[in-house]
């Protein structure tokens, strides 16, 4: 398991069941982040892989259709890569070393530092599979905590994204 990186970027995972909260704090922990005046990038977990770029009618979608396997848009303000392929985590972060944060939603046997989304008290089980758990974040009273054999982990109420932002900055920034 690696340490918290001192150096760019700083990457953090946020992990946790299902509908444990994961993309809504990945979105408020951005503009926190981007709000201290961070860049940040998102790395989205696709466990299933139903998402599509690219849909029926679009120029994009027809070039894939007749077999490019990469496409790129541009605009004086944005880029989109399209791949075909398989991309492995380390290879997207190295891809995104040029910004201040990566924020990796999902990957949870990935070893970089994580918050734990937690909804119900049986997902603590969740803390006894994963490394490298920073804190833990949830709506849950904060019951069940005796089940858990590390005294220094930290607990954050979903509610208090800015709080869990600028810890964030403050811990693995040390600012």
């Amino acid at each position: 398991m690696s340490d918290i990186r001192t150096n760019k970027p700083h990457i953090v995972q946020i992990v946790g069941y299902k509908n444990s909260g994961k993309s809504t704090l990945t979105a408020a922990l951005t503009k926190q982040l981007t709000l201290l005046g961070r860049r940040v990038a998102v790395i989205k977990h696709d466990g299933h892989d139903h998402f599509q770029m690219d849909h029926e009618g679009t120029d994009s979608f027809n070039f894939t259709s007749n077999g490019a396997s990469a496409i790129v848009v541009m605009s004086a303000t944005r880029t989109a890569i399209i791949e075909q392929r398989a991309t492995e985590l380390r290879e997207m972060i190295e891809y995104l070393s040029e910004y201040d944060w990566i924020l990796i939603e999902g990957h949870k046997q990935a070893a970089y530092p994580k918050l734990l989304m937690i909804r119900e008290p049986e997902d603590l089980s969740l803390y006894e599979q994963l490394q490298g758990i920073l804190a833990v974040v949830t709506r849950v009273p904060l019951m069940g905590r005796e089940d858990v054999t590390c005294e220094q982990l930290v607990w954050h109420d979903i509610q208090e994204t800015e709080h869990i932002g600028n810890w964030l900055v403050q811990r693995i920034e040390g600012i």
